[in-house]
């Protein structure tokens, strides 16, 4: 009985292993340029998890600056964070534009983000400052996304 418990409780604990680790290296890759539509609000991140040309981006986050309520009669100042590891051999620049969408799909904004120098084999963090409407924040309930690696 105790040999059968024991079988058990390592079974448990190595099928556990296998779905952490599966979890955390799962990158789809993706034609460059990569372009999807995901639900998003702001003050959320986003894990695309997809690699294009050899460029695996981990993150999209839209943050209200200051942890400030959102004013639908404001421009408010907003932050977008991304994050992308580079497994090429040589440093590329990475292009990201956003599109802010209602429930519908409808547009409401549209943000071009600076290009992001990104090294090789290094976590490439990139924080950079815009200005939306607060009416496009409180409407936003989908981000359309569009990735380019250049060489």
């Amino acid at each position: 009985m105790i040999q059968r418990t024991t079988k058990l409780i390592v079974c448990v604990m190595l099928a556990g292993a296998g779905v952490i680790t599966s979890q955390v290296s799962e990158y789809r890759t993706v034609e460059n340029p990569f372009q999807d539509d995901f639900e998003f609000t702001v003050n959320s991140d986003l894990q695309p998890m997809v690699e294009i040309s050899g460029v695996r981006w981990s993150r999209f986050g839209v943050h209200v600056r200051g942890d400030r309520d959102i004013e639908p009669e404001k421009d408010m100042p907003i932050t977008v964070e991304l994050g992308f590891v580079n497994t090429n051999p040589e440093g590329v620049k990475v292009l990201v534009i956003a599109l802010f969408e209602d429930t519908y799909g409808n547009p409401l904004d549209r943000i071009e983000c600076a290009q992001v120098n990104a090294a090789t084999n290094r976590l490439k963090e990139s924080t950079q400052k815009f200005k939306v409407s607060g009416r496009t924040l409180e409407s936003m309930q989908r981000v359309y996304l569009y990735c380019e690696i250049e060489r």
